[in-house]
C-alpha cells in the first residue's frame, strides 16, 4: 500500500477498523476526480458531473448494508462527506444517516429523486430478503443519468462514453440476472428498472438469460460468449457453488475492456478508464483487508481479486 497515502496513514495509526480504511481510499479516488474535473473543458463537464453521482450512490449502497447487517458503527464513519460536498448535498444525506434501521432509510429515500428506483426493487427485495436489488437500483438511477448526458457530448467523444457506460451495465444487468436465478426469484420486477438500449453489446445474449429461469442454461449462455474470465469464473462457481466467483468474473471482465481500450482513445474515454482502474484498485485493496480481517484462506484470496483474475 506504500504507493497509497493510507500507508503512511496506516504505520502512524495501524488500529483503523476495515470500514474506516475504505473511507481513506475513496477518499483519494474523490481527490483524483475533483482535479480532473476542475481541469475538464466546459463540454465534458456535465457528463463528469452525472458520473459524481456514482460516488453518492456508493455512500447510500454503504448505508444500506450496514443497517441491513445491524452492525455497530457510526454511520458517518461509513460514508465518505467529500463525495456529498463536492454534489452540495451533505443536508440530504445527513438526514438519511439519522435512520434507525433500514425500514425507515428506505422510506424517507422513497421521498427523494430514488423514489421510482427503490420501490420498484423493493419488490424484490422483499422476496429474497437480501438487499441485492436494492443495490442495482441505485446502480441504475446514476447509469440512466450518465447514458442521457452521453448523448449531449461531441459527436467525437460521444460513442466512447456511452461504451463505457454500456459496460457497467451489462455487468450491472447481468448480476440481477444471475442472481434472481440462483435464488429462484422472477427477474422481471427488477428489469422493469431499465430498458436495454438497442446498441448495447450481447444484447441478444442478456434478453435470453432474462427469459430463462434457470441458473445453469444461463452459465451455458456466457459460456458461449468465449471470454476467457467470465468462463474461468464459472468454472470455479461449478467447484464450490460461491455465486460470487461469477460476480468477480463478471467485473473481471469489464476491466478487461476497459484496459484495452485506455490506449485507443485521448480524450474523455481515456479519463473515464483511468478512474475506473484507480476504482477497482481500491476496491481490491479493501477487499483484501476484509479477507484478512475475517482470517479467509491465503490460498483462495487471489480468486477472489479482480485485478489479478
Amino acid at each position: 500500500m506504500t504507493s497509497f497515502e493510507i500507508g503512511e496513514i496506516l504505520r502512524l495509526e495501524p488500529s483503523y477498523q476495515s470500514h474506516e480504511i475504505e473511507r481513506i481510499l475513496t477518499r483519494q479516488l474523490l481527490d483524483q476526480y475533483d482535479f480532473i474535473l476542475q481541469n475538464m473543458p466546459k463540454w465534458g463537464k456535465e457528463f463528469l458531473e452525472a458520473y459524481m453521482i456514482k460516488f453518492e450512490v456508493m455512500n447510500l449502497q454503504r448505508i444500506i448494508r450496514y443497517l441491513y447487517s445491524k452492525a455497530e458503527v457510526n454511520l458517518r464513519d461509513v460514508i465518505n462527506l467529500r463525495a456529498q460536498e463536492m454534489l452540495g448535498r451533505t443536508s440530504f444525506i445527513a438526514k438519511l444517516l439519522q435512520s434507525e434501521d433500514l425500514g425507515v432509510f428506505l422510506e424517507k429515500i422513497k421521498l427523494t429523486e430514488y423514489k421510482k428506483v427503490i420501490e420498484i426493487s423493493e419488490i424484490l427485495y422483499s422476496k429474497v430478503g437480501d438487499i441485492w436489488p436494492l443495490e442495482f437500483a441505485l446502480n441504475v438511477h446514476y447509469l440512466n443519468l450518465m447514458l442521457e448526458k452521453a448523448q449531449k457530448l461531441p459527436r467525437n467523444q460521444r460513442s466512447g462514453a456511452i461504451s463505457f457506460v454500456h459496460q457497467e451495465l451489462i455487468t450491472s444487468v447481468l448480476l440481477v440476472i444471475l442472481k434472481a436465478d440462483f435464488v429462484n426469484v422472477d427477474v422481471k420486477d427488477a428489469l422493469e428498472l431499465i430498458s436495454l438500449p438497442k446498441d448495447i453489446p450481447f444484447r441478444r445474449q442478456i434478453v435470453s438469460l432474462a427469459d430463462e429461469r434457470s441458473l445453469n442454461i444461463d452459465l451455458e449462455i456466457l459460456k458461449s460468449l468465449n471470454q476467457a474470465k467470465l468462463t474461468e469464473g464459472i468454472e470455479r462457481y461449478e467447484k464450490d457453488k460461491m455465486f460470487l466467483h461469477i460476480e468477480i468474473a463478471l467485473r473481471a471482465r469489464e476491466l478487461e475492456f476497459i484496459r484495452k481500450v485506455y490506449y485507443s482513445d485521448f480524450g474523455l474515454l481515456s479519463i473515464l478508464c483511468y478512474l475506473k482502474q484507480y476504482e477497482a484498485q481500491i476496491q481490491d485493496l479493501n477487499k483484501l483487508l476484509y479477507l484478512k480481517e475475517y482470517k479467509f484462506p491465503v490460498e483462495k484470496t487471489r480468486e477472489l481479486i479482480v485485478s489479478l483474475i
